[in-house]
C-alpha cells in the first residue's frame, strides 16, 4: 500500500509538472490592458493547436500548457498585430497597433467596435469613433439592440436594463450625461444576467472607465439648454480630490424640465341597452425641478483592497396644470364639461451606499455592499368643473419608505473558471395613504403598510474552455410580505414566495464568429405602487387602482445570439406565467372605466433582430431591424392581441477633420400589439453635431430632435365592452445646446455596488 501511495504521488507530481500553468498579461503600447484577445497554445514541431483562451477585462489570461519546452503562444486581436511568443509560465505581452506604410501615409487598422463575448455584447470605446460622442448616453444609444435616450433605454426583447459604472449602480440616469466617452474603456450589455444579479433583472449595461490617473483636484462643468414648445435646462458640477490612497468626491446636478402637450382621447363603454361615450380634448403644462447631490469618500491603498461610502440626496418637485374638455353622450344625454386640475408632487430620497473589497489571495476575493434608503413622495391634485368652481375635489396621496439591504460575495478562481457564491438580505417598510374629500364618488380613503423581508442565496460559475465558454448559476429567493390595512394585518393580501431561478448559457468563439445559446428563469414582482389597495381619481370617467392580490410574473426565456464580422443577430422566446397587464374594466356598474393591473394566466413572446455596422473611411453607418410579437389571449375576451411590431433604425456617424463629428439618425416602428393596447406607427429623424476643443477638454454639442415631428404616441385598447383611443402630441421636436468643460480629467475610484434589487421596486 505504501508503494502504491508513493507511486500515485509520483504520477501526480509528474502530471502537474507537465501541465504547467501559463499566465500572462496583454497590454497595448500605452500600457492599457487588451481584453478579449485570443490566446492559442501550439505544440512543436507540427504546430498543432492544443488549447486556447481569451484575455479578461484586465488583459490577464491563464491556460494549461502540456510540454512548454516545445510550444509557443499565438496572440491575436482585431486592430493589433498577431504576436507569436515562447510558451513560458508568466509574461507580459505588448500588442502593437496594426498599421501599413504607404509612402508617407500611415493607414491604421480599423478596430472592430462590437464583439460578442460569452453572452454579452461588448463595445470598445477607447480609440474608436464612439470616443468622439458627447457623453455616455450617446454611446449607449449607438449600441446594437438598444433604443432610447437620456438614460431611459430599452434592450430589444429584454426591457429596461439596470446600468452600472465601474460596478456601481447608477441610481440617477443623469450621471450618464456627465460621463465623457474619452473616459470610457468599454460598455458591456449583458442580455442574460446570471444568478449573482437580482432575479428581476433581465438586462445589464456595465460601463468600465479607464484606470483613474492623476492626483489633486479634477472636475467638470456642464450646462444644457433645450427649446421645444417650452424651454428646459440643466447645470452640473463635479469635483474630485485625490491624494494617495484617498478619494474625496462630490457633484450636484440641477435639472429643470418643462413640457407642453395636448392629446385627444375617445372612450366607449358598451353596456346592456346603454352605450356611453366620452370625447376628451386636453392640454397639459407640467414639469419638474430636481436637485441631485452626492458626496463620497473612497480608500484604495492598493489594487487588492478598497472601501468607501457614498451619500446621495435627490430632491424633486413635479407640478402640472391641466385643462380637459369632455363631451359626454349616452342614450338621451349629451353634455359638455370642462375640467381644470393642478398637481403638486414633491419627492425626496436619501440613500447611503457602503462597500468593502479585498482580494485575500490570488484565488479568493470578497465583496460586501450595504444600502440604506429613506424617502417620501406626495401626490396632491385639486380639480374642479367649470360650472361649479367652488366645489374643489381634493385628492392627497402619500408614500413613505425605508430600505436596509446587504449583499456579500465570495469569488474563487478555479483552474478553469471562476466560482461566485453569495447571499443577500433586505428589509423594506412602505407606508401608503390616499385621501379624497368627496365620498359620493365611491372612492374610499386608505392607509396601508407593507413590511417585507427578502433573502437570497446564489452561486454562479463562469469558465472559458478554449473556444467554448460556460456560464451557469442558480439563485434561491425567499420573500415574506406582511400587508396591513389601517394597522390590521390582511392575511389574504400578505404574501410568501420561495422560488428557484436557474440560468445556463454556452458560447463559442473563434477569429471570425461568436455564438451563444442560453436559458434563464426570471421574475417580475409587483411594485409597491401596484400592490396598493386604493382607487385613485383621474377624471370624472376614469379611475386607476392598485391590486394587492397581484402575483409575481414568472418568465422562462430561451435566447440565441451570434456575431460575424460586422453583423450581429439575436433571437428570443419567452413563456410567461401570470403576466401582469393593465386591464380596463367597469367601476361598480357605473359609466366609469377602472384601470387595474391583473394577472394573465399564460402568454408568450418572441423577438428577432439583426444589426450591421461596417466602416467606410470617415463614415460609420449602422443598420438594424427587428420584430417582436406576442401570443396573448384573455379568458373572458374573444379578441387576440397578436399583431407583431417591426422596428428599424439607421444610424450614421461621420468623423470629420478638426475634431468635428456629425450624426444623422433615423428610427421607427410599425403598428402592432403591446399588451392589450394596439400601438400606432411612429418614426423620427435626429441630427447632432459635436466639436471638441482645447485638447478635448471643451465639448460643444448641438442636437435637433425629431426634426420632421413624426414621433407619435397613439394607441387603441379594445377590451370587449370597453374601447379606448388615445392620441398624444408628445412635443418631441426640439433643439438643444450642450457645453461641457473638464480639467485634470479623472474619475473617482468608488467601487460600491447595489446590495439589493429591492431598490428598483420603491
Amino acid at each position: 500500500m505504501k508503494h502504491l501511495t508513493l507511486s500515485l504521488a509520483f504520477i501526480l507530481s509528474l502530471s502537474f509538472s507537465i501541465q504547467a500553468q501559463l499566465k500572462g498579461t496583454l497590454i497595448d503600447e500605452d500600457k492599457q490592458p487588451v481584453e478579449f484577445a485570443n490566446v492559442a497554445f501550439y505544440s512543436l514541431p507540427d504546430s498543432v493547436m492544443i488549447t486556447g483562451t481569451v484575455s479578461d477585462e484586465k488583459g490577464n489570461f491563464s491556460l494549461n500548457g502540456n510540454g512548454t519546452d516545445n510550444a509557443f503562444l499565438k496572440v491575436s486581436f482585431i486592430g493589433y498585430e498577431t504576436q507569436i511568443v515562447p510558451a513560458i509560465e508568466e509574461q507580459t505581452i505588448v500588442m502593437k497597433a496594426e498599421a501599413s506604410q504607404l509612402g508617407e501615409v500611415v493607414v491604421s487598422g480599423s478596430r472592430k467596435i462590437f464583439k460578442l463575448d460569452n453572452g454579452s455584447i461588448v463595445a470598445s470605446v477607447k480609440n474608436t469613433v464612439l470616443e468622439t460622442l458627447l457623453n455616455a448616453n450617446e454611446v449607449i444609444a449607438q449600441l446594437p439592440f438598444l433604443s432610447g435616450k437620456d438614460g431611459n433605454f430599452t434592450v430589444f426583447g429584454k426591457g429596461t436594463p439596470i446600468i452600472y459604472i465601474n460596478n456601481r449602480l447608477v441610481q440617477d440616469n443623469k450621471e450618464l450625461e456627465q460621463l465623457s466617452p474619452s473616459d470610457i474603456k468599454n460598455v458591456r450589455v449583458i442580455t442574460s444576467p446570471g444568478a449573482a444579479y437580482d432575479a428581476t433583472v433581465k438586462a445589464v449595461i456595465k460601463i468600465t472607465t479607464e484606470k483613474p490617473v492623476g492626483e489633486g483636484l479634477s472636475g467638470m462643468l456642464y450646462a444644457r439648454g433645450e427649446q421645444a414648445s417650452v424651454f428646459s435646462g440643466g447645470e452640473y458640477e463635479n469635483l474630485n480630490y485625490r491624494r494617495g490612497a484617498w478619494d474625496f468626491f462630490g457633484f450636484t446636478f440641477y435639472n429643470h424640465r418643462n413640457f407642453k402637450t395636448d392629446f385627444d382621447a375617445i372612450q366607449l363603454m358598451r353596456l346592456q341597452d346603454n352605450e356611453q361615450r366620452q370625447v376628451y380634448k386636453a392640454n397639459e403644462q407640467n414639469g419638474y425641478k430636481s436637485l441631485n447631490s452626492v458626496v463620497g469618500l473612497n480608500f484604495n491603498p492598493n489594487a487588492n483592497h478598497s472601501a468607501g461610502i457614498r451619500y446621495n440626496n435627490n430632491n424633486t418637485k413635479w407640478w402640472g396644470d391641466y385643462t380637459n374638455d369632455i363631451h359626454y353622450t349616452a342614450p338621451g344625454v349629451s353634455e359638455n364639461t370642462r375640467q381644470y386640475s393642478t398637481s403638486d408632487d414633491p419627492r425626496n430620497t436619501h440613500s447611503i451606499n457602503g462597500y468593502y473589497n479585498n482580494e485575500l489571495s490570488e484565488k479568493v476575493s470578497i465583496n460586501f455592499n450595504t444600502d440604506i434608503v429613506a424617502g417620501n413622495e406626495k401626490d396632491n391634485m385639486d380639480s374642479f368643473i367649470e360650472k361649479t368652481p367652488n366645489e374643489i375635489l381634493k385628492t392627497r396621496g402619500e408614500r413613505d419608505y425605508t430600505l436596509y439591504a446587504t449583499k456579500g460575495i465570495v469569488s474563487y478562481k478555479l483552474r478553469k473558471g471562476v466560482l461566485d457564491m453569495g447571499a443577500e438580505y433586505s428589509h423594506t417598510r412602505v407606508l401608503q395613504s390616499y385621501n379624497i374629500n368627496n365620498e359620493d364618488l365611491g372612492i374610499d380613503n386608505t392607509n396601508d403598510k407593507a413590511l417585507q423581508n427578502r433573502s437570497a442565496l446564489f452561486a454562479s460559475y463562469q469558465a472559458q474552455l478554449g473556444k467554448v465558454g460556460l456560464n451557469a448559476g442558480i439563485r434561491y429567493e425567499n420573500i415574506a410580505l406582511d400587508y396591513y390595512e389601517s394597522e390590521v394585518k390582511n392575511d389574504e393580501q400578505s404574501k410568501r414566495y420561495s422560488q428557484l431561478f436557474p440560468n445556463i448559457s454556452l458560447s463559442y468563439a473563434n477569429d471570425n464568429i461568436q455564438t451563444v445559446v442560453g436559458y434563464e428563469r426570471k421574475v417580475r414582482y409587483p411594485s409597491y405602487n401596484q400592490l396598493r389597495s386604493n382607487i385613485q381619481y383621474s377624471s370624472p370617467f376614469v379611475y386607476e387602482s392598485g391590486n394587492p392580490l397581484l402575483q409575481p410574473q414568472i418568465e422562462n426565456e430561451f435566447s440565441v445570439m451570434f456575431a460575424w464580422q460586422n453583423l450581429q443577430g439575436m433571437a428570443g422566446y419567452s413563456i410567461i406565467e401570470d403576466a401582469m397587464q393593465s386591464i380596463p374594466q367597469q367601476f361598480k356598474d357605473e359609466g366609469i372605466i377602472l384601470l387595474r393591473d391583473e394577472n394573465v394566466k399564460l402568454s408568450r413572446n418572441t423577438n428577432i433582430g439583426l444589426s450591421y455596422s461596417p466602416t467606410f473611411g470617415m463614415w460609420r453607418p449602422q443598420f438594424e431591424a427587428g420584430a417582436m410579437w406576442q401570443w396573448l389571449k384573455l379568458d373572458e375576451i374573444d379578441n387576440r392581441y397578436n399583431k407583431p411590431i417591426f422596428s428599424a433604425k439607421w444610424l450614421n456617424t461621420f468623423s470629420l477633420p478638426q475634431k468635428w463629428t456629425l450624426r444623422v439618425n433615423a428610427s421607427g416602428r410599425t403598428s402592432g400589439h403591446g399588451g392589450v393596447a394596439y400601438m400606432q406607427p411612429s418614426w423620427g429623424i435626429d441630427l447632432m453635431v459635436t466639436k471638441r476643443l482645447m485638447n478635448d477638454k471643451l465639448s460643444i454639442n448641438l442636437t435637433a430632435s425629431d426634426i420632421l415631428k413624426t414621433n407619435t404616441n397613439k394607441w387603441e385598447m379594445d377590451y370587449g365592452k370597453i374601447n379606448m383611443l388615445y392620441d398624444k402630441n408628445i412635443d418631441s421636436r426640439s433643439i438643444a445646446l450642450t457645453v461641457s468643460y473638464r480639467f485634470n480629467s479623472t474619475t473617482d475610484k468608488y467601487k460600491g455596488q447595489q446590495a439589493s434589487g429591492e431598490i428598483n421596486r420603491l
